[in-house]
């Protein structure tokens, strides 16, 4: 995949609301052709790459201090819940761990 094709992905990952059937729309592509062109050249599935997308783009709002409930909203899942769920499997830590690094810290020195 050529470098200039994943920065423009990049760009169109929150256009297409981290959805790879709106991706595939947003670059004139089936589905099913962004989806070899994604295991070609990344070895995973596009929809696994837009949720990791969306992941970061979490990070980013948190550090900027916006609350969990509506980084949620924003990044247009239904469920705070969920976002939960996804967040700490890709960091490991909460949604609100990550945001107060502080918080981390005084909780693993609890322990």
């Amino acid at each position: 995949m050529a470098k200039a094709l994943l920065e423009r992905w990049e760009d169109l990952a929150g256009i297409a609301r981290y959805d790879a059937k709106e991706l595939a729309k947003l670059c004139n592509l089936s589905v099913r052709q962004l989806e070899r062109d994604f295991r070609r050249y990344m070895g995973r599935p596009p929809q696994d790459w837009l949720n990791e997308q969306r992941i970061k783009a979490a990070q980013q709002l948190l550090l900027s201090d916006l609350p969990v409930k509506a980084v949620a909203l924003e990044l247009g899942f239904k469920q705070v819940s969920h976002f939960c769920r996804q967040f700490k499997s890709f960091n490991h830590l909460t949604p609100s761990q990550f945001a107060n690094p502080a918080q981390t810290a005084l909780h693993v020195a609890q322990r």
